[in-house]
């Protein structure tokens, strides 16, 4: 190997070495620094959803500063003006369930202890069930955790309401740049796999984040004005809920319906009410599995059931619900990077 081949190599290694060094330590800073995770999941989403309308807004001849400004304050405005008409609602609903939680936790208990029978006198005792001693525990842990935890979220969530907004104006306007400086230290035989890489993984990230928000916000309002039309108590907390966790394949409609079914057994309802907000529940998902996972979310993640089911598994023992909720994203990710090195590498040795 000539002196100049030699250098050639030595300096795709050092590239490699700093690229691969920096995306460590910025995974270490936002894995490791308090609150920098959530703000930067939140960053992400704000700047997927912003991007577009930055990048349009650029084109019509606006600098990139300006263009970030315009629809950052538009957005700014719409949650200022959401916060201040429903927060009231919320922070009432909030101490209303905090004084009747006990009320909600025995007949939990109460509904534990009758279907730990039922299963046992079904199976004539043959193996013994112990529900309530399983999934007890796990539900005062929970709900002890959530409202003792409440007060330090609460003051958290400023921190992470200006990090969030700081970090996405900064993504919006400095992001392809700090991109392009990123990717100068990638050596130049993975350039092009990188930067296909960056464009394909950004693309489906945009995506899948705007169509699951649209997801997530259609779905929250069919069950918000069902259980108002019902005038079922915690409206808007139960919309929320189910909302957020409808974003989780399979697992996170049945979570999102649990509280409402919980509560209505709590409170004495009849099987009228109950069969009520299951229907609400039902339309709600066949409203989004028919129409909105079709055409929203189907072409954007093509992973197969099984992934799906052990992503969410393997999400749920490393984050708990953060992590059931980014595993499909990671995971979609991670697929379109192996399959793009394993076509690197084989059209390489051919």
């Amino acid at each position: 190997m000539s002196p100049s081949e030699r250098a050639i190599v030595r300096e795709r290694r050092i590239k490699l070495i700093f690229f691969l060094g920096s995306l460590i330590l910025l995974f270490l800073v936002i894995t490791q620094v308090q609150n920098m995770l959530i703000s930067f999941l939140f960053a992400f989403v704000s700047y997927y959803l912003l991007s577009p309308a930055v990048d349009i807004i650029e084109r019509r001849g606006f600098s990139r500063t300006l263009a970030t400004v315009i629809p950052f304050l538009f957005a700014a405005l719409v949650v200022g003006v959401c916060a201040i008409i429903f927060s009231p609602m919320l922070v009432n609903q909030l101490q209303t369930l905090q004084s009747n939680f006990p009320k909600y936790l025995y007949a939990a208990n109460y509904f534990l202890e009758n279907l730990e029978s039922q299963i046992g006198s079904l199976m004539q005792n043959v193996y013994p069930i112990n529900i309530k001693g399983t999934i007890q525990p796990q539900i005062m842990g929970w709900a002890t955790a959530f409202f003792q935890k409440l007060p330090e979220f609460i003051s958290q969530s400023f921190t992470i309401l200006f990090l969030a907004p700081f970090l996405t104006f900064f993504m919006l306007t400095d992001g392809r740049d700090f991109s392009r400086k990123l990717l100068s230290f990638v050596p130049n035989n993975f350039f092009e796999l990188t930067l296909n890489l960056n464009h394909q993984i950004n693309t489906q990230m945009g995506g899948f984040i705007r169509a699951r928000l649209i997801e997530s916000i259609v779905v929250g309002l069919i069950i918000w004005v069902g259980l108002l039309i019902l005038d079922f108590p915690y409206a808007l907390i139960l919309a929320l809920f189910a909302g957020l966790l409808n974003v989780i394949p399979y697992v996170g409609p049945v979570l999102g319906a649990l509280p409402a079914l919980l509560i209505s057994f709590a409170s004495g309802g009849n099987s009228a009410e109950i069969l009520w907000i299951i229907s609400i529940y039902g339309l709600a998902q066949v409203i989004d599995t028919v129409v909105l996972v079709p055409f929203l979310v189907a072409k954007i993640v093509d992973l197969h059931p099984v992934t799906v089911v052990l992503a969410i598994i393997i999400g749920s023992q490393l984050m708990g619900i953060l992590g059931m909720i980014i595993c499909i994203p990671v995971v979609s990710a991670l697929k379109v990077t192996f399959i793009a090195l394993y076509k690197h590498f084989t059209d390489f040795r051919t």
